[in-house]
């Protein structure tokens, strides 16, 4: 799947800057270029980064959910 649009970047390229150590947006982007224009497809590089750290540390961590709150 694309990722980085501006620079055609697919989540496996990015994954493969991961494997090789990169462990930030920036270190990803001077890894493969990715996030290194308009900086839309940060979230998702996070995302990958994120899910790579917890793959690694073998702890996954769910969502914060907020209790739906009525407000009177």
């Amino acid at each position: 799947m694309i990722v980085c649009l501006c620079k055609n970047v697919s989540s496996r390229a990015i994954e493969g800057c991961i494997d090789e150590g990169a462990t930030t947006v920036a270190e990803v982007g001077r890894g493969c270029g990715a996030g290194t224009d308009c900086g839309g497809c940060h979230c998702e590089i996070e995302e990958l980064l994120e899910r790579a750290a917890c793959d690694r540390s073998g702890t996954h961590h769910l969502p914060v959910v907020q209790p739906n709150r009525k407000v009177a």
